[in-house]
């Protein structure tokens, strides 16, 4: 093995094991997507229940992703089984043993009754502890493998981007690997998403190895194998969701025009021969997936479109000001490496080309330009959504501190040296207390819930997806499992006075918060006697055995509306000391009343 695959394969193994440390330090609750958009359809499809959200009844998302998750859950019911089975070979073998040996033994027959009861044990341990943690395992894999990619992505194109004599080149590039390797593993950011089932952090890692294997040198490697695996990863990143082709036109259009200006009809020939060929398999193997999902031809991407840019509810969850990416989203993703990316973007001095379109990080630059420009243009914005440029920014900079290595190395004050080399490792350990701090009571509420021997009914009374489903509650013997509800007004999808009927519409989070008594005594019988309830009347909720819901509702109003009633707290749960929506702060407290009271 060369010198260089042997460095290569190193940096693998550390990624690898970095990220499997990172994923299992992911105690927190993010967003809601990452649950009910990635691994609740998965619970659904291989476990046979679930609860699928509004965009899934409404064809709105691919299933490509939680097809994924899908197939692991399967391996892990697999696998459980398979374990469960030789148990229980092992089980019989012993009570036949007993029979054979010790036929009128208590203790042994008591061994192997007791034996019996390990197969069904065994089977839900290893079941539900596979469904928590095989999907962030194949997350710590899938980031690792895409931090490598993003890694050679960033070595490959500014190798070619520097002057200086081979020794030069050779020194840089050595100092660009360093940081690409720091910057990525100690960003904040990263750690925070990598290894989380976002389909963000699905796409990001795809976006690395595309970007990896796209034709970096105007148009010479388009009849590359590595060109064909870029194609396929960016078209179906652009299926899965379509504002990724805001990267990919945009770099294809850069492409195609250096064909055109050179005449290289050859080359322009092979490049719509494979595009059209490779389209044609991403476009049927979509179908084929969405088709499995929803049961019949559907094209998600065409509805998500319709919906995110053509709609008025496009703003339904939120709407934010243009500059939420510029002052927010991508200060929180570059972490400490603001002032570095800022100098590398627009400040450092690449090698000089003659023309504009064989300047590959002038290209880069315009990507980067167009996305942010793009979605700050849309209405609803999250920090996530700009998380597939992450290759695209740490490339800037990497450059401006592969620079930087050497002045660094020159430092005499040991003190300055170590404040330097400090800030990135303050960086993970911010990142830790976070994830292993903020907002873990909502994961936490919901392994309690699955540990309860038995259950009837189970209600969550905070805003809508506040917690996972059944991904982390894996449970299908509960009767009555319900939450308050955030749908969106569909049947103003194709309403010409949308936009303006939209700002009335309230949804059952809302109606909720908005007069939390007026609410409960509409949506629920009197939680005393059931005999004071009104002849006929039907209420939307049913009082449940268990009650789940925020510390903010409790003071506000529930804790001395079920005095006397037969709850009582059972478990509190600590979630966080300060919250951005006031309805989620403080501790999650689980009420428990017996069905007989």
């Amino acid at each position: 093995m060369a010198p260089n695959e042997h460095r290569k394969l190193s940096l693998g193994h550390v990624l690898v094991l970095f990220r499997l440390i990172n994923c299992f330090f992911v105690q927190s609750f993010f967003q809601p997507d990452e649950f009910w958009q990635c691994l609740e359809p998965a619970h659904y499809m291989a476990f046979g229940y679930g609860n699928l959200t509004w965009e899934w009844k409404f064809g709105l998302r691919s299933y490509a992703i939680p097809l994924v998750f899908e197939l692991i859950y399967r391996m892990v019911k697999g696998i459980s089984k398979i374990v469960a089975g030789v148990v229980f070979m092992a089980a019989n073998s012993f009570a036949a043993l007993v029979n054979l040996l010790a036929p009128n033994s208590d203790l042994g027959w008591e061994m192997a009754f007791e034996m019996q009861q390990f197969p069904r044990e065994i089977k839900e341990f290893l079941e539900y502890q596979g469904v928590l943690w095989a999907p962030k395992i194949f997350m710590a894999l899938l980031g690792a493998v895409g931090e490598w990619y993003m890694i050679e992505f960033v070595d490959k194109v500014l190798s070619r981007a520097f002057n200086g004599d081979e020794k030069d080149k050779a020194r840089t590039k050595t100092h660009i690997r360093i940081a690409a390797s720091i910057l990525s593993m100690t960003n904040f950011f990263n750690y925070f998403m990598i290894t989380r089932t976002f389909a963000n952090s699905f796409e990001t890692a795809l976006t690395s190895i595309a970007l990896y294997y796209w034709d970096w040198t105007a148009g010479q490697d388009v009849g590359s194998r590595g060109f064909t695996v870029s194609l396929f990863f960016g078209i179906l990143l652009c299926f899965l969701r379509p504002t990724n082709a805001l990267i990919w036109v945009s770099l294809g259009v850069y492409l195609l025009l250096n064909l055109i200006l050179r005449h290289d009809t050859q080359k322009l020939f092979k490049l719509g021969r494979k595009l059209f060929s490779v389209f044609s398999l991403v476009l049927l193997l979509n179908l084929g997936i969405d088709y499995y999902f929803y049961g019949h031809l559907s094209v998600p991407a065409y509805r998500f479109i319709k919906f995110n840019y053509t709609s008025a509810l496009s703003s339904f969850y939120g709407a934010v000001p243009w500059h939420f990416h510029l002052l927010q989203s991508l200060p929180l993703i570059l972490g400490f490496s603001i002032p570095l990316f800022i100098y590398g973007f627009f400040f450092m001095t690449f090698k000089k080309t003659t023309n504009l379109l064989d300047n590959t990080v002038a290209q880069i630059r315009t990507v980067v330009i167009i996305n942010i420009l793009a979605f700050s243009t849309i209405s609803h914005k999250e920090f996530r959504f700009l998380y597939t440029l992450q290759p695209l920014l740490t490339l800037y900079s990497s450059a401006a501190l592969g620079q930087l290595i050497p002045k660094i190395k020159e430092v005499k004050n040991a003190f300055l040296k170590s404040i330097i080399w400090s800030v990135p490792f303050i960086s993970i350990f911010s990142a830790l207390a976070i994830l292993s701090f903020q907002e873990v009571g909502v994961i936490e509420v919901t392994k309690y819930l699955h540990n309860i021997p038995k259950i009837h009914s189970v209600g969550f009374i905070m805003p809508c997806h506040s917690t996972p489903w059944q991904s982390h509650i894996h449970r299908q013997d509960i009767a009555d499992l319900w939450a308050i509800t955030c749908e969106p007004p569909l049947h103003l999808l194709n309403d010409p006075d949308g936009k303006r009927k939209l700002l009335d519409y309230m949804d059952e989070s809302d109606h909720l918060y908005e007069d939390i008594p007026k609410f409960v005594y509409k949506n629920f019988p009197p939680v005393f006697k059931k005999g004071l309830r009104s002849p006929g009347k039907a209420y939307a909720h049913e009082w449940p055995e268990y009650l789940v819901l925020f510390q903010h509702l409790d003071e506000e109003f529930m804790n001395k509306f079920l005095e006397d009633s037969g709850y009582l707290v059972e478990k509190r749960f600590f979630n966080s000391l300060k919250h951005w929506d006031s309805r989620r702060s403080g501790d999650v407290i689980v009420y428990h009343k017996p069905p007989w009271v």
